[in-house]
């Protein structure tokens, strides 16, 4: 009985490590994300501007998503539609589109503090990210 469970427990252990073997991470994928254009300072109301991003990675990713994110949700500069992505390769272009709405001569320093999330995944679930920050002016 004893010379089972040690023969058990011997044949467990090496299956844990041929799985960690065969089961090594591969490794992680080299991602650049370039601003190609982004907000101006200052924006008039109803002025436009798109802030334009280029994702280049080393291996192939399952997509890429460009999202805003505000400080002041619908006041000051808002996004025209909720972002942009594109599917699966090593590159990617994608784009959001801000419009001013509003003063933000109200707002802490005169600004409103306006983002831009681009996140590439790859499959296994891992995800690369870079977030572009701006400070637009409404007068």
């Amino acid at each position: 009985m004893t010379k089972k469970i040690i023969s058990l427990i011997g044949l467990t252990a090496l299956l844990i490590l041929l799985t960690g073997a065969l089961t090594a991470a591969a490794p992680t994928p080299n991602v650049t994300f370039t601003l190609v254009s982004g907000l101006p300072s200052t924006m008039n109301v109803g002025d436009t501007a798109t802030v334009v991003v280029q994702v280049t990675s080393d291996q192939p990713f399952n997509g890429v998503t460009a999202l805003p994110d505000f400080q002041f949700p619908g006041k000051g500069v808002v996004a025209v539609k909720g972002g942009d992505h594109a599917g699966g390769g090593t590159t990617a272009t994608v784009q959001v589109t801000f419009k001013a709405k509003s003063s933000t001569a109200s707002f802490p320093g005169g600004v409103a503090p306006v983002a831009v999330v681009v996140g590439a995944r790859y499959q296994g679930g891992y995800v690369a990210s870079q977030r572009f920050d701006f400070n637009v002016a409404v007068p």
